[in-house]
């Protein structure tokens, strides 16, 4: 009789863990995150759900569990990013103290445009992701520590932004943008070696852009003086997190 209900105590807890709803990854996102995953199915080892990006939508995630992560420490996942507009592939783990993602592909100006527009910018043409790497600690919004590598390029085409009230345009070059340690980001011509635009997380969420005066000269709006092109002439800061 006691073996029968240990047996049985044991094949429900097994089939509890191995059918676990996929809406159990919702309790291992951090409070205040600005991710999100609604309508999740499957199980918490293969799924999928709609992600959201703070508060826009980022297109149908799939998801399978990597068992290898937890050698590491983590909680792995590969995933699977689609929509209209984009196809990205790539990884994403959760282990105490921060998160870890990579992803690679292609993505349409039409994508990004979504969260560029809350900067008064548009872009044409596409992005192409190669292993783009970022590792962000939870505290980031503090501390403005973390790691990231892997580049970014896009195509190049017209480009439309809104500056001290005043709207502008431009056509770019392709370009790559590197992401660098310490969260950094520096993006320069595909085929030149002078920077456009400097980027970097600051501790309490903010971040740091500068633009270069070349950037200006693209942009259409050349920046006044004797600076060199190299130089930043150009530097806003906005809270990110």
């Amino acid at each position: 009789m006691i073996r029968t209900i240990v047996i049985g105590v044991l094949l429900f807890v097994v089939f509890a863990i191995v059918f676990a709803p996929a809406s159990l990854l919702r309790t291992v996102i951090p409070a205040g995150s600005s991710v999100e995953l609604l309508e999740p199915s499957g199980t918490l080892w293969s799924g999928t759900a709609d992600l959201y990006l703070a508060g826009r939508p980022a297109g149908r995630l799939d998801f399978d569990f990597d068992a290898t992560a937890i050698a590491r420490g983590a909680l792995g996942y590969d995933i699977a990013l689609a929509g209209p507009e984009h196809a990205l592939t790539g990884a994403v783990s959760l282990r105490p103290g921060s998160g870890e993602a990579m992803v690679q592909g292609r993505a349409s100006a039409a994508f990004a445009n979504q969260w560029l527009a809350a900067y008064d910018i548009a872009i044409a043409g596409d992005l192409t992701f190669r292993e783009a790497h970022v590792q962000i600690p939870y505290d980031v919004a503090e501390t403005g520590a973390g790691v990231s590598s892997g580049t970014v390029a896009w195509t190049g085409g017209p480009v439309q932004y809104i500056l001290s009230g005043r709207s502008y345009a431009g056509v770019l070059p392709p370009l790559i943008a590197y992401l660098g340690e310490a969260l950094e980001t520096v993006v320069i011509p595909e085929n030149g070696e002078t920077p456009l635009l400097r980027a970097e997380v600051l501790p309490r969420g903010f971040v740091r852009v500068g633009v270069t005066r070349l950037m200006t000269k693209l942009a259409g709006n050349p920046w006044p003086g004797s600076h060199l092109d190299h130089e930043v002439v150009l530097e806003v800061e906005e809270q990110l997190f």
